[in-house]
């Protein structure tokens, strides 16, 4: 099973990408904040994450960076509305 983290702040977005790959047979956890994404890192490993890039608390590239400080082989990808 492959296992994706979500991180995208807007909702409805963040459900329709989980929606999307679970029905495509992906595993994967929506988190809307780098702070929960953190959260969901401690308890669980993750094949794959996509991340927003523009957060309200840290954005995507910082939240990858300090990711990488603990696992430096989980791809990422990166969203972004710009």
């Amino acid at each position: 099973m492959v296992y994706i983290l979500i991180v995208e702040d807007d909702v409805q977005f963040n459900k329709i990408v989980c929606s999307y790959l679970t029905e495509n047979g992906y595993n994967t956890v929506g988190c809307y904040s780098a702070a929960e994404a953190f959260d969901q890192l401690e308890r669980m490993s993750f094949d794959m994450i996509i991340s927003d890039i523009m957060m309200p608390d840290i954005n995507g590239f910082e939240f990858a960076e300090q990711v990488r400080t603990t696992n430096k082989d989980v791809p990422f990808l990166f969203l972004t509305a710009r």
